[in-house]
């Protein structure tokens, strides 16, 4: 073996070993807390929160339970429908997500604090649109993230029925107050 040859196999061993670590060290920065945030983050915004505002007086305030206890989803069925169980789930996914993303824009620490803590989501069925209605009101009045999913009109639900109420996340004493009575779906 020539010299140059030599010295082109240590370059391309030592290019090697540097990229390697230098894969390691790069890998191990980025993961670190000093790049990683656990903040949730909302990714995109296809609701308008304006909407399901209510102007009642709101006794729900969100800087004041940082250390209040467990904390909830409680998604509300109507069950006068009849819905298939795929149909069921489907709903309750557009409405958890559609109160997760409200909440990481209002009230993103109680999100934190939902997320860390497991993500505690209940199933509970009411029986009218009636129902659902008065239970959106009552959220709302106490300051609650609610969404409402209304049916699209692609299945044999009707165009426009509402189909579940999504409440939270919240702390789970404050939604009780509202779905104790409810029973589970």
């Amino acid at each position: 073996m020539t010299q140059s040859s030599l010295y082109g196999e240590k370059v391309a061993t030592a290019g090697l070993v540097a990229g390697f670590f230098g894969g390691l060290a790069l890998g191990w920065l980025f993961s670190s807390s000093v790049f990683v945030s656990n903040s949730v983050k909302v990714v995109a915004n296809s609701f308008d929160f304006e909407k399901d505002q209510c102007e009642d007086d709101k006794s729900f305030d969100p800087g004041s339970c940082e250390a209040e206890g467990e904390y909830k989803l409680v998604l509300v069925v109507r069950n006068d429908l009849k819905m298939a169980q795929g149909k069921v789930a489907a709903q309750c996914s557009h409405a958890t997500l559609a109160c997760f993303q409200k909440a990481c824009e209002k009230i993103p620490r109680i999100v934190d604090s939902w997320f860390s803590g497991g993500q505690a989501k209940v199933v509970c069925k009411c029986d009218s649109d009636d129902d659902i209605e008065y239970l959106r009101r009552q959220a709302k009045f106490k300051g609650l993230t609610t969404c409402l999913i209304r049916e699209a009109g692609r299945t044999k639900i009707g165009l426009g029925h509402r189909t579940v109420l999504g409440i939270g996340p919240a702390p789970s004493y404050l939604i009780n107050e509202i779905t104790r009575h409810l029973k589970l779906y």
